[in-house]
């Protein structure tokens, strides 16, 4: 559902988060789903419209977002270590 701009003004005059709140959500929250194939086939315009309406429906919330992170922190220190483990035997 993308929201229109009415819709988005609304959203956030309704939030219980304030403006600030709800953008630095919607930064995080790009952050975080970057890598997920349904948000990297996005164009920017999609993208910006999807993580919004992630924010103001509630899917996109602080503990959704340290959780993804820790799961993309671990995914890139198994990525890492598995890259260092082929490096060293390549050496050997």
């Amino acid at each position: 559902m993308a929201l229109t701009q009415a819709q988005l003004a609304q959203a956030v005059a309704t939030s219980k988060i304030g403006r600030y709140e709800l953008v630095k959500l919607a930064l995080e929250w790009v952050e975080v789903k970057k890598y997920d194939e349904e948000y990297r086939k996005l164009s920017q315009a999609e993208l910006i419209s999807k993580v919004l309406d992630d924010v103001v429906e509630g899917v996109a919330t602080s503990a959704a977002i340290e959780e993804l992170k820790k799961k993309n922190k671990t995914r890139e220190n198994k990525a890492a270590a598995e890259e260092g483990g082929a490096a060293s035997e390549a050496k050997a």
